[in-house]
Protein backbone atom coordinates (compact mmCIF):
# COMPACT_ATOMS: atom_id res chain seq x y z
CA UNK A 1 0.00 0.00 0.00
CA UNK A 2 1.16 3.58 -0.54
CA UNK A 3 2.57 5.70 2.24
CA UNK A 4 1.15 9.57 1.12
CA UNK A 5 -2.19 10.35 -0.40
CA UNK A 6 0.31 11.49 -3.60
CA UNK A 7 2.16 7.76 -3.80
CA UNK A 8 -1.20 6.51 -3.55
CA UNK A 9 -2.81 8.43 -6.50
CA UNK A 10 0.65 7.92 -8.87
CA UNK A 11 -0.22 3.94 -8.20
CA UNK A 12 -3.42 4.26 -8.79
CA UNK A 13 -3.07 6.40 -12.18
CA UNK A 14 -0.05 3.53 -12.99
CA UNK A 15 -2.65 0.59 -12.24
CA UNK A 16 -5.63 2.23 -14.31
CA UNK A 17 -3.69 3.11 -17.00
CA UNK A 18 -2.06 -0.51 -17.62
CA UNK A 19 -5.76 -2.12 -17.76
CA UNK A 20 -6.74 -2.83 -21.89
CA UNK A 21 -9.46 -0.53 -22.51
CA UNK A 22 -8.17 2.37 -21.04
CA UNK A 23 -7.29 5.22 -22.89
CA UNK A 24 -6.44 8.15 -20.72
CA UNK A 25 -7.34 9.25 -17.43
CA UNK A 26 -10.13 12.02 -17.41
CA UNK A 27 -9.74 15.61 -15.90
CA UNK A 28 -13.38 15.87 -14.57
CA UNK A 29 -16.36 17.09 -15.94
CA UNK A 30 -17.56 20.18 -13.64
CA UNK A 31 -14.55 19.90 -11.21
CA UNK A 32 -10.97 19.11 -12.00
CA UNK A 33 -10.21 15.17 -11.02
CA UNK A 34 -6.90 15.67 -9.21
CA UNK A 35 -5.32 14.84 -6.17
CA UNK A 36 -3.00 17.36 -4.65
CA UNK A 37 -0.18 17.07 -2.13
CA UNK A 38 2.78 19.50 -1.69
CA UNK A 39 2.90 21.49 -4.67
CA UNK A 40 1.75 18.51 -6.70
CA UNK A 41 -0.81 17.15 -8.68
CA UNK A 42 -1.88 13.61 -10.43
CA UNK A 43 -4.78 14.08 -12.44
CA UNK A 44 -7.04 11.55 -12.67
CA UNK A 45 -7.06 10.29 -9.48
CA UNK A 46 -9.29 11.94 -6.62
CA UNK A 47 -7.90 10.07 -3.15
CA UNK A 48 -10.68 11.20 -0.48
CA UNK A 49 -9.98 9.83 3.30
CA UNK A 50 -12.57 6.34 2.62
CA UNK A 51 -12.87 6.17 -0.85
CA UNK A 52 -10.41 6.46 -4.44
CA UNK A 53 -12.05 7.93 -7.06
CA UNK A 54 -10.20 6.50 -10.87
CA UNK A 55 -11.58 8.85 -13.87
CA UNK A 56 -11.15 7.32 -17.30
CA UNK A 57 -11.61 7.74 -21.15
CA UNK A 58 -12.12 4.23 -22.32
CA UNK A 59 -10.81 3.04 -26.16
CA UNK A 60 -13.02 2.24 -28.88
CA UNK A 61 -13.78 -0.62 -29.89
CA UNK A 62 -14.22 -1.44 -25.90
CA UNK A 63 -12.06 -4.09 -25.09
CA UNK A 64 -14.43 -5.20 -22.62
CA UNK A 65 -17.97 -3.74 -21.78
CA UNK A 66 -17.88 -1.03 -19.39
CA UNK A 67 -19.18 -2.81 -16.22
CA UNK A 68 -15.94 -5.33 -16.55
CA UNK A 69 -13.62 -2.60 -17.34
CA UNK A 70 -14.66 -0.72 -13.91
CA UNK A 71 -14.14 -4.02 -11.92
CA UNK A 72 -10.92 -4.83 -14.12
CA UNK A 73 -9.64 -1.36 -12.65
CA UNK A 74 -10.85 -1.80 -9.33
CA UNK A 75 -9.26 -5.13 -8.82
CA UNK A 76 -5.74 -3.75 -10.20
CA UNK A 77 -5.92 -0.90 -7.22
CA UNK A 78 -7.45 -2.88 -4.34
CA UNK A 79 -3.52 -3.25 -3.01
CA UNK A 80 -2.96 0.39 -2.84
CA UNK A 81 -6.30 1.64 -1.72
CA UNK A 82 -6.80 -0.50 0.62
CA UNK A 83 -9.68 -0.03 3.22
CA UNK A 84 -10.80 2.58 0.83
CA UNK A 85 -13.64 2.13 -1.36
CA UNK A 86 -12.55 2.59 -5.33
CA UNK A 87 -14.82 4.34 -7.56
CA UNK A 88 -14.68 4.31 -11.04
CA UNK A 89 -15.78 6.97 -13.45
CA UNK A 90 -16.39 6.69 -17.41
CA UNK A 91 -15.93 10.13 -18.41
CA UNK A 92 -15.75 9.76 -22.23
CA UNK A 93 -14.75 6.85 -25.17
CA UNK A 94 -11.79 7.77 -27.41
CA UNK A 95 -12.74 6.21 -30.86
CA UNK A 96 -8.87 4.68 -32.13
CA UNK A 97 -7.93 6.92 -35.07
CA UNK A 98 -7.56 3.96 -37.17
CA UNK A 99 -11.22 3.29 -37.11
CA UNK A 100 -11.65 6.56 -38.33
Amino acid sequence: MADGILDLARAVSAAALATDGVYSLGIGRYAEAATYEGGEKVSGVVVKPDEVEVHIVASYPLAKPIPELAQLIRDRVAAEAGERRTSVVVEDIEVASEDL
